[in-house]
């Protein structure tokens, strides 16, 4: 991998995670842990992250609105995952009960979400509650649990429990890469057992993951590409990726007109 697209993966991967070791990026770039602490070195000097004793942490971006009331958390505004959420919007229902999970792509499914009504919406992301706390129309249940404070969620000590008895329409997720032979990943783990749990209690789980995950992988695998049926991505992704989705009858959306991509 050259300098210039490494560096992008280590932006791209501190945007989500907001705090990596050293050797967590080694192993997912696949470098030497001296070549990371050169281009954290390199970033720091941008003003990019701040460096600590075997990692580094992402500095306040240019941001496009505050995600609390004492607007200490900001996100940082993404057109391809702003594409995602409008598209992701307009394939849920009136009363239909929706799972919105963790990072940036759900918070913005969530605005897009702003001016419908009659629809329900379960969660962990303080992302997603804060967008849609002051709505009358959208019903929130939260799940709580233990602070994630690097991804901005809840971690429920008893997932299972806390999910018994409770049926889902859909539950929309993002992950940090996807690549036809090692399927979809993630960097931040304790997500991994909310797209499990949630996923088999849920009619449709529908992954939103945007053009630059493609090719990419991150450091804990969630499951084959197979495996989830329907996508929401960007236009523009890879060919070879085009190809599968149609031979693994994968429901494929790009453009706003809500018909599944047949390349």
């Amino acid at each position: 991998m050259f300098k210039i697209e490494r560096i992008r993966r280590i932006k791209e991967i501190l945007r989500d995670c907001r705090q990596i070791e050293v050797t967590a990026l080694s192993s997912l770039l696949d470098v030497s842990d001296a070549t990371i602490r050169n281009d954290l070195e390199e970033l720091e000097r941008e003003g990019f992250l701040t460096r600590f004793h075997g990692g580094a942490t992402i500095n306040s971006p240019k941001t496009e609105e505050p995600v609390n009331s004492s607007g200490d958390t900001m996100v940082e505004y993404d057109k391809n995952k702003e594409e995602i959420g409008a598209i992701a919007a307009r394939l849920i229902r009136e009363r239909e009960w929706i799972f919105l999970g963790p990072g940036r792509t759900t918070y913005y499914i969530a605005k897009a979400l702003l001016s419908r009504s009659n629809i329900n919406i379960l969660t962990n992301s303080f992302l997603v509650a804060n967008v849609l706390r002051n709505s009358p129309t959208i019903k929130v249940m939260f799940l709580g649990g233990q602070l994630e404070h690097n991804g901005f969620y809840t971690v429920p000590d008893d997932l299972k429990k806390e999910l018994h008895n409770i049926y889902l329409d859909k539950a929309f997720f993002s992950v940090d890469g996807i690549d036809l032979s090692a399927g979809y990943t993630l960097s931040d783990t304790p997500v991994l057992e909310t797209i499990h749990f949630v996923k088999n209690q849920s009619r449709e789980t529908i992954m939103a993951i945007d053009v630059t995950k493609f090719n990419q992988r991150a450091f804990r695998k969630v499951c084959d590409i197979s495996d989830i049926k329907t996508v929401i991505t960007n236009a523009g992704i890879p060919d070879d990726y085009k190809k599968y989705f149609l031979e693994q009858g994968i429901y494929t959306y790009t453009t706003f007109d809500l018909k599944p991509i047949t390349f």
